[in-house]
């Protein structure tokens, strides 16, 4: 079991991940080319050097891959999520368990309920069964099934028995000749006994099983192929096969009552088979009675019994209640999205309703209302895979993304909860039309505007939505269409822009505009433009301080004057630089991130030179806004099915976090753990003190890892004594004596503080600090040392020994007196360069 509360001894091993401890001098002395470095995930030997973070939540996921399972009391349901059950209740839709197997990776790809409410049956691809707690999380038992199961329906008949659809094995010409479905399978009834003993009997043989049911009763077993039905009659010691075939392509099936089997297929009908004779002989194509039913204009998509009625649904988003004998219907319309999935409670009071949209709705049998709802992840479709990547929301940290067709969607993962979703288009969800792809989405500083573009067969259009302060809904303000020639391919909001501005970027006319928004009308308009020597442009970002936006423009970083759009200068690595992905400012540090499909660059801008470089296949890359961090997400071989994720400090190539996750990555992110912390709370030498890493894998899965609690706050005393950081300045300088510690003790300061500090105290012997302020760090990290770096240490210390009285408290206006600190120049500390100098760190009254 991994869960929260498990010690480091007893994590798996593809939880145990190495953060790297910060080492004096690991920025490179002079700027210039490194080599790839990406740490594994063994650390054992090196326990010194390491530190473990664990996964903390596994949220997302497909909850649709087919019908939910309930508990035997009806209060709870169960949904596989990769190599996780997730538990919720049906009343509220609240997620109240999550677990997975110790150290496996292995999917789960069939859930079924057991007798007692609190246990749970899961069966995985590693063709293992196992048995939980659904309330505590626990494993309970294990068994060994022999082959890979593909699905699993419970026998009513008997406790700890299923009906499995068993991969068979296939020799290796069969393999390679086999198309895609066509599996070699067995239906096999499993019987999970005490001691791990598990009994396997095989009831038929099939080809492309997709489908199971069990009757009720548990005496008929049925399964479909494409255009076959197989139903096997179970008892009596026997079991007699049936096979039909069917005149349509079967798409799903149930047990409409004792006699009756409903068959469902790709035109639309629902056909009645009278079929279940049981004192009738096995055989193939042997005659039944057909009663067909027909509303549905597309496939049907599932089918379920609930008591004297059949419920189906599909494509139309329509659940249809069929009362069989009569031949009478009822609708529950507007659901939203295809249904694929039914599950009737054993109860039958209610109904869970799986959409295509990763949606579970629970209604309630009685009045049919809506009694929860469960919203997962949106995940993307095959044909429509997302291309935003991971945007964190800075007012809720949510994270944006757009999957599903049109929409964009923020998430909790954290919480595993769906925060809202915007229609960014709509289309028409039934039928085969063409759909829109939402390309980009960003958040301005505050979170008040967001921008998107998308494109739907070809055509462009960018979108502004404002922030509704009642609703808290964004609204659309502004739709610019064929923004530019063909698709965007950027967007970035200008921080501290009033009016608020945002950059995007086209490929096709390689070229850059700056929109603003129009105060009198309240809409956005194109105020500037930009190209640079006929490149494509693709990336632009803003720096901190909103004063220098870099474009990318073919392999070359161009600098530009955000307020009058002037070409400052233009970097570039080499002649044989590939195309530029995207660019960014690595949050307030002075350091400009570049990277294509094949590298990443980090460039100095005090410097104006390469800092340093990575070759690696680079799949994502997530730049903190406010943080000097960025999350890099690359495959070590082209093709390979494992990726490794890199947290890096812009001053080094050296990873301060990696891990190797198997499955791929899509996106990464670093999610504050504080939206209200200060810009300098993530200087911390270990980054996931003020932030989670998120990683979404392609099935949809968000994986979050964090500093553990108790490790966090083990570095916390440490912290407080660290002088180059420490941002109380005022007590330090007016008489607060520091607590003794020795000169060895103190850790040295961040690279990248060591080396502005050298630049500021040349700047400012030769007249006042005139450098662009997203250069500099933060002006609180750096007046402690400052200030004691000019000022020269006395041969005595002239503070009071410890045992004298201490002065009374006053009220009277202190004369401008040296501050009780270890200095002998009164003279130069009350000078009026001084006195400016405390007036701009704030720390004069």
């Amino acid at each position: 079991m991994a869960r929260n509360g498990d010690k480091r001894a007893k994590r798996p091993e593809h939880l145990r991940i190495s953060r790297l401890a910060a080492a004096d001098g690991a920025a490179p002395q002079t700027p210039g080319v490194q080599t790839p470095i990406v740490q594994t995930t063994n650390s054992a030997q090196n326990t010194d050097a390491y530190r473990a973070v664990s996964l903390k939540v596994v949220s997302g996921g497909l909850l649709t891959k087919g019908a939910v399972v309930f508990s035997s009391d009806s209060a709870q349901f169960f949904v596989a999520k990769g190599s996780a059950v997730a538990v919720y209740n049906a009343r509220n839709g609240e997620m109240v368990q999550n677990f997975s197997a110790q150290g496996r990776r292995a999917a789960v790809v069939a859930v079924g309920a057991g007798r007692s409410a609190r246990h749970v049956y899961t069966f995985s691809a590693d063709a293992r069964a196992r048995l939980w707690d659904a309330d505590t999380g626990a494993q309970l038992g294990e068994w060994a099934l022999g082959a890979r199961p593909e699905h699993a329906a419970a026998d009513p008949a008997r406790a700890g028995a299923f009906y499995v659809v068993l991969r068979r094995r296939q020799r290796q010409k069969r393999r390679r000749l086999a198309a895609d479905g066509a599996r070699r399978h067995t239906v096999s009834r499993v019987e999970l006994g005490a001691g791990g003993a598990a009994r396997v009997e095989e009831l038929f043989r099939a080809t492309g099983l997709t489908g199971l049911a069990v009757r009720a009763d548990g005496r008929w077993v049925a399964a479909f192929a494409k255009f076959r039905v197989h139903a096997a009659r179970v008892g009596g010691g026997a079991c007699v096969h049936h096979a039909w075939a069917q005149g349509e392509r079967v798409s799903a099936l149930a047990f409409s009552g004792d006699a009756a089997l409903a068959v469902g297929d790709w035109r639309g009908r629902i056909v009645e088979w009278h079929c279940l004779d049981d004192g009738a002989a096995g055989g193939a194509d042997r005659a039944v009675v057909r009663r067909t039913h027909h509303w549905h204009a597309h496939r049907v998509n599932a089918l379920a019994a609930a008591g004297a009625l059949l419920l189906s649904g599909g494509e139309e988003g329509v659940l249809v209640l069929w009362q069989l004998r009569t031949g009478a219907r009822d609708y529950l319309p507007r659901l939203g999205s295809d249904i694929v999935g039914i599950a009737v409670s054993p109860d039958a009071t209610r109904y869970a309703l799986t959409l295509r949209d990763n949606t579970v709705r629970v209604v309630r049998a009685a009045d049919r209302a809506l009694e929860s709802q469960l919203q997962g992840l949106r995940v993307a479709e095959p044909t429509n895979a997302q291309t935003t990547g991971l945007a964190v929301h800075p007012a809720t940290r949510a994270l944006a993304l757009g999957a599903e067709p049109g929409c964009v969607q923020l998430f909790d993962a954290a919480a595993d909860r769906h925060v809202a979703s915007v229609e960014v288009a709509a289309y028409n969800r039934v039928g085969a039309g063409a759909r829109p792809h939402v390309d980009r989405v960003q958040f301005s500083a505050d979170g008040a505007w967001m921008a998107t573009a998308d494109a739907r067969a070809g055509a462009a259009a960018l979108k502004f939505w404002r922030l509704d302060p009642q609703t808290q809904r964004y609204r659309l303000a502004t739709r610019v269409d064929a923004p530019h020639a063909g698709r965007v391919t950027a967007l970035a909001f200008r921080p501290r822009a009033d009016p608020p501005q945002c950059v995007t970027t086209g490929r096709a006319d390689a070229a850059f505009r700056v929109w603003e928004l129009h105060a009198a009308s309240g809409a956005w308009v194109c105020r500037h433009e930009g190209r640079f020597r006929a490149q494509h442009a693709r990336g632009a970002a803003y720096s901190a301080d909103g004063s220098t936006l870099a474009v990318g423009f073919g392999g070359a970083v161009t600098l530009w004057d955000a307020r009058a759009c002037a070409l400052v200068a233009a970097l570039v690595a080499g002649a044989a630089t590939p195309r530029l992905r995207a660019v960014a400012f690595v949050g307030a540090s002075p350091y400009v991130a570049a990277w294509s499909r094949a590298r990443l660059d980090v460039w100095n801008m005090l410097t104006a030179s390469l800092w340093w470089t990575l070759a690696l296949p680079v799949q994502s890359v997530y730049v903190h806004p406010r943080a000097p961090l960025l999350a890099v997400a690359a495959y070590q071989l082209r093709g390979s099915r494992t990726a490794s994720v890199m947290v890096l400090a812009p001053e080094s190539p050296q990873p301060v976090l990696a891990l190797q996750v198997p499955g791929g990555v899509d996106a990464v992110a670093l999610v504050p753990a504080d939206v209200r912390a200060p810009a300098d709370a993530a200087l911390k030498p270990d980054p996931l003190d003020a932030n989670s890493l998120v990683v979404l894998s392609p099935s949809g899965l968000l994986s979050v890892y964090a500093a553990d609690a108790a490790e966090a706050s083990a570095e916390a005393p440490a912290a407080a004594h660290r002088s180059a950081m420490d941002t109380r300045a005022f007590a330090s300088i007016f008489g607060a004596q520091p607590p003794a510690v020795a000169a060895d003790a103190a850790p040295p300061a961040s690279a990248h503080v060591r080396d502005a500090m050298r630049l500021v105290r040349a700047a400012v012997r030769a007249s006042y600090v005139d450098a662009p302020s997203h250069v500099l760090p933060p002006v609180a990290s750096l007046y402690a040392k400052f200030a004691s770096a000019q000022l020269l240490p006395s041969a005595a210390p002239d503070h009071a020994p410890a045992d004298s009285a201490p002065a009374e408290d006053s009220d009277a206006d202190m004369p401008d007196a040296p501050p009780a600190v270890p200095h002998s120049h009164p003279d130069l500390w009350n000078s009026d360069f001084y006195a400016s100098m405390r007036r701009g760190f704030g720390l004069h009254k």
